[in-house]
């Protein structure tokens, strides 16, 4: 029974980004980023995350943007396991598991001051991982795997579920730009982050072949009366040793059905240094960036269940929520790379490249074949002089072969097609509006009992202010 401590694992699958990018990075930290996701190259004030080497080609002053978002997810797998899912004749079924992230608030800032022809200093606070609560109402497989194919061993089973889990990794960035020419200008900055997680999980109300903790705690009490008086009168060897191995199973069993409980609490810190370099040559704009690695070492405060606290000293699916334990989940290295040309003063297109070094990285999530990559393209038009329509289309390949799908750590390749508008209501003020939908690939995965079949849904909405003083 004691694989059933297998199934608190599962709560890694919140650990991922609920908004775009790679596996454990949030590319979209302002909200022109939903109405053009190419902005790799852009000269503007949320090129303060996207492009910060661009900024010194801002006019002179100080530059404000702030931003609101809400993001909404799915996360569907559908399971046949022969061992459990099958009807009355042994054909097999199909049961689906359904998990909600929902983000509904979900800030960003972004400020730069342009010194002088020269020097430009910036500075953003956005939520660059994670960022909301997923919850699963039914489980996942790995719960009907876990507990039906193995722990119950074919025998009727009933058990109650809940699995909730929320992660925020916080990014305060600050910086400096340089123009080393009048059309080139390089960029030095550093990003602290936090990270906030929290995980609820619980399995109760757990029956096998009708026997339930209670019932096996009553019948151990009840063998253990049966025994004292037997031994009291000097009863048969062979009577009193089969009771006091059934005193024995039915106590084990008793607390491998008892409830388990998972509370814990991670945080951690970790430091990113950028770097960014921007070329300006009128009609075209070209740029990079890269971020290195960013080291994290989540460090636990839990208050788990006795039983689940045990396991953790010898299970290592459970011991990552142990009470003190620190958990590797490192943010990978990306490099972006950048276009953006004029072909009018009204109409502009633009193009991006990010490439994540996830294989270099320490953490489940990162455990992928190959590293992820990102591909974008955009376009802008000025309508007139006061308004602006755009939109554009992001392909994100995430590195993930069969063998490294679970139900813990999925992420399916997707297109996201964003589209939205910017007014200028006058000189020091411009409102951003914008949406992007996620269309996710599905990806099954065939195994001896049947297959797992993996996809997401995904929306994201948002309104933002620039400023110009």
């Amino acid at each position: 029974m004691k694989k059933i401590s297998l199934i608190f694992a599962v709560l890694a699958v919140v650990s991922t980004s609920t908004f775009a990018g790679g596996l454990l990075t949030n590319t979209n930290q302002n909200v022109a980023f939903l109405r053009n996701p190419a902005r790799d190259a852009v000269i503007g004030i949320d090129g303060v995350y996207t492009n910060p080497a661009g900024v010194a080609f801002l006019q002179q002053g100080f530059h404000l943007s702030l931003n609101w978002q809400a993001a909404m997810q799915k996360r569907e797998m559908t399971s046949t396991f022969l061992p459990y899912l099958k009807n009355a004749n042994g054909a097999a079924l199909t049961k689906d598991f359904v998990g909600e992230a929902k983000a509904p608030v979900i800030p960003s800032v972004q400020a730069a001051y342009v010194i002088n022809d020269k020097w430009s200093v910036s500075a953003q606070f956005a939520v660059g991982g994670g960022g909301g609560k997923c919850e699963f109402e039914n489980g996942i497989p790995m719960f009907e795997k876990l507990i039906g194919g193995q722990i119950a061993n074919g025998a009727p089973y009933t058990l109650n579920q809940s699995l909730i889990g929320e992660q925020y990794f916080y990014g305060l960035q600050v910086g400096a730009t340089y123009k080393v020419t009048d059309n080139i200008a390089v960029f030095a900055g550093v990003r602290g982050v936090l990270a906030n997680c929290s995980y609820e999980g619980a399995i109760n109300g757990i029956s096998v072949d009708g026997n339930t903790s209670e019932s096996l705690t009553a019948l151990a009490k009840e063998y253990s009366q049966k025994l004292a008086y037997l031994q009291s009168v000097g009863g048969d060897a062979a009577t009193i040793a089969a009771l006091q191995e059934g005193i024995a199973t039915a106590k084990t069993s008793a607390v491998a059905l008892s409830d388990y409980t998972l509370d814990c609490k991670q945080s951690a810190i970790g430091v990113t240094p950028i770097v960014g370099v921007h070329a300006n040559f009128g009609k075209l704009s070209l740029a990079a960036k890269y971020e290195f690695k960013t080291n994290i070492e989540l460090e636990n405060e839990s208050n788990n269940s006795m039983n689940l606290t045990a396991m953790a000293a010898t299970v290592p699916a459970v011991s990552v929520y142990a009470d003190g334990a620190k958990v590797d989940s490192d943010i990978p290295a990306i490099a972006t790379l950048g276009a953006q040309y004029a072909f009018t003063p009204s109409v502009r297109a633009s193009a991006g490249f990010h490439y994540y070094f996830d294989k270099d990285c320490e953490g489940s999530a990162t455990d992928v074949t190959y590293n992820t990559w990102e591909a974008l393209v955009g376009a802008e038009w000025d309508i007139n002089s006061k308004v602006t329509v755009s939109g554009g289309v992001q392909r994100t390949q995430y590195g993930f072969r069969d063998g490294d799908l679970t139900d813990t750590n999925f992420n399916i390749n997707s297109y996201g097609l964003c589209l939205g508008a910017a007014v200028r209501l006058n000189d020091m003020l411009k409102l951003n509006v914008g949406y992007m939908h996620s269309f996710y690939d599905s990806h099954t995965v065939e195994n001896a009992y049947g297959f797992d079949k993996y996809t997401r849904k995904n929306d994201v909405v948002g309104v933002g202010v620039d400023l110009t003083f």
